[in-house]
């Protein structure tokens, strides 16, 4: 081979070489400008799911709930497991009981006949008496303190926020009336989008605040009964479904 014809021959084989180191390459380069541009473009995370509103957050008693049921994983249900026994003295559970029980004859949601049944029941001796304290992973209590006479279920925010009552002594306002009282003993009247889930025979009255994931009811069947529970719109269209589909 001529020297001529080795210097072409070195010439193609230095260019093929080239072409080979740069097509390997590509993909890396491509690689790196796809990832800056990734880097650069800014994503949007989704809504997180069932997310309170805004006027939601800033009520206290819908913070509350809401975060009972989605940070501390409790369940408000009276027959649920998530319960466990408070260590208090029976002095401490009357206290508790019978400031809450000031608060409501104050706000007119208990009458005067029934406050003082409910004391009497809180001071009554009789040997079947049951006397119960309990407490949620939330730090809500619940008591529930009955004879054969009668009997008082009580749940308390970590505020002592009364969110749920029921006093098998009836009194004078209807449900409706009880249902609006309560309302604004939890200071939640700020809500306009409140949806009416009452009865049709009027014992229970009771409301739903989409912004607020609120459900709210008073019943005035069998004694006095009231309670705010946090519900998500999915759980309150798939309860009336149930409803619908129960009486149709």
């Amino acid at each position: 081979m001529s020297k001529k014809q080795r210097i072409k021959t070195s010439l193609f084989c230095a260019g093929a070489l080239l072409l080979v180191l740069a097509c390997m390459g590509l993909p890396s380069a491509f690689c790196v400008m796809q990832q800056a541009r990734l880097l650069q473009t800014s994503h949007s995370r989704p809504a997180e799911e069932n997310a309170l509103s805004s006027q939601g957050r800033e009520n206290a008693l819908a913070k509350l709930l809401y975060d009972r049921q989605f940070l501390a994983g409790s369940t408000p249900e009276w027959d649920s497991n998530g319960w466990q026994v408070l260590e208090q003295t029976e002095e401490g559970q009357m206290n508790s009981i019978g400031a809450a029980l000031e608060q409501l004859r104050k706000a007119g949601l208990l009458d005067e006949t029934q406050t003082a049944a409910a004391y009497a029941l809180l001071e009554t001796e009789q040997p079947d008496a049951c006397k119960n304290a309990m407490r949620d992973t939330a730090g809500f209590v619940r008591y529930e303190w009955s004879t054969e006479a009668d009997s008082l279920l009580l749940e308390l925010g970590p505020g002592e926020e009364v969110v749920r009552l029921r006093w098998s002594v009836g009194g004078q306002l209807r449900a409706a009336e009880l249902l609006e009282e309560y309302k604004r003993f939890l200071n939640v009247t700020e809500f306009t989008d409140w949806q009416d889930l009452s009865s049709e025979d009027g014992h229970l009255a009771a409301a739903y605040s989409p912004a607020a994931q609120l459900y709210v009811y008073a019943s005035d069947k069998g004694g006095t009964e009231l309670g705010a529970e946090h519900k998500t719109p999915e759980q309150i269209a798939t309860a009336m479904k149930d409803k619908k589909e129960g009486t149709a």
